[in-house]
């Protein structure tokens, strides 16, 4: 999705861009982009890798060469660094993730941060507020995995509500990891078997797949969105949400606080811990890293705020809405790639002079 918007961005800013689809390991990505100024170059003046790995789909690369480069946890795997220091720039989506690669021993002259954008659709919505009667509904959407955090979610979901005195409902969307997992909807009864035997509150899974039309609709119609995440390079389902004016439930942790803080969500308390093994077993990547682990006290208290409303829940929820339309939008970042792209081939050509 974001490879796409780059390349369509520097198409309408004149640019010729050529794309070099590379076969995907464990889902759909794109990358390389060949990208030249104008008319008048045969070579590419810059290349622009967006691959989520360090090891292949690197070849024919010309010019400047940047990485489109994130990661989730604290540091950035070792076997990576080879590859970060010898690309010219690395172009992180955070500031989270431009501390986090440095800390790594990245170079800081390196790393330039450019923000993931928000298609317009996403602000031509606004959820309704809730009116303190009918279903509550929460909403979350992500991968199902041990990152995202599912196990806090539905420990604090299943212990903060019940059937009888809350009228809430959990909706998740979500895919399994990949081919060959537990099926999510065993998982989720197994889990509120052993948290809640009885007066069990209401769960939805909805693990067909959506169009974009049909995710907004989902948001528009839910009142929270709550993902306690160990881990994200940016973020994208609470930016998403945050348009669409929904009470944001995060992490106080990774690269979703660029754009979410006090003012504009509900952030989780965390402590820093290691990623256990599970997670590696689901990444290998994750080997030796540290991230968050949400403290499922809080986000009960997050999400009976949620519920209970009131003023400070209503601000938060429009001034949610207000920066991310203000500060995500495609104008907003396309100034910012279309500058860094600048910046190089300007750079190129007066050593080319």
């Amino acid at each position: 999705m974001e490879a796409r918007s780059y390349t369509s961005m520097l198409r309408n800013a004149g640019f010729r861009v050529r794309e070099v689809p590379v076969a995907s390991r464990t889902h759909g990505t794109s990358g390389p982009g060949f990208v030249g100024r104008k008319q008048s170059l045969t070579a590419a003046d810059l290349t622009i890798v967006h691959l989520p790995w360090h090891d292949s789909g690197w070849e024919n690369t010309d010019g400047t060469v940047v990485w489109r480069a994130m990661f989730e946890t604290a540091s950035v795997p070792p076997a990576w660094l080879p590859r970060l220091s010898a690309v010219d720039e690395v172009w992180v989506p955070s500031n989270f993730n431009a501390a986090t690669f440095a800390s790594a021993g990245v170079a800081r002259e390196k790393l330039k941060v450019i923000p993931e954008t928000i298609d317009r659709a996403w602000g031509e919505i606004l959820a309704a507020p809730y009116k303190a009667e009918g279903t509550f509904r929460f909403l979350s959407v992500f991968r199902w995995q041990y990152r995202k955090g599912w196990d806090v979610l539905l420990n604090a979901y299943l212990s903060e509500f019940n059937s009888c005195d809350d009228d809430v409902e959990l909706v998740i969307r979500a895919d399994p990891l990949g081919a060959g997992a537990p099926g999510v909807g065993q998982i989720i009864e197994s889990f509120s078997d052993q948290v809640r035997p009885g007066r069990t509150p209401r769960i939805t899974l909805l693990n067909n797949a959506l169009s974009e039309a049909e995710l907004r609709s989902l948001y528009r119609s839910s009142h929270a969105f709550v993902l306690p995440t160990r881990g994200e390079a940016w973020g994208r389902p609470f930016m998403e949400a945050m348009a669409c004016g929904l009470i944001t439930i995060g992490t106080g942790w990774g690269g979703q606080c660029d754009f979410m803080n006090t003012s504009n969500s509900l952030l989780i308390d965390y402590s820093l811990a290691p990623v256990p093994p599970a997670a590696v077993h689901e990444w290998p990547y994750f080997h030796g890293q540290i991230w968050a682990e949400p403290s499922v006290e809080s986000l009960r208290d997050c999400m009976r705020r949620a519920v209970e409303g009131g003023p400070t829940i209503v601000g938060k929820r429009q001034n949610a809405a207000d920066s991310i339309r203000e500060l995500y939008s495609p104008e907003k970042i396309s100034e910012a790639l279309i500058q860094a792209v600048n910046i190089i081939i300007d750079k190129q050509q007066a050593r080319d002079t």
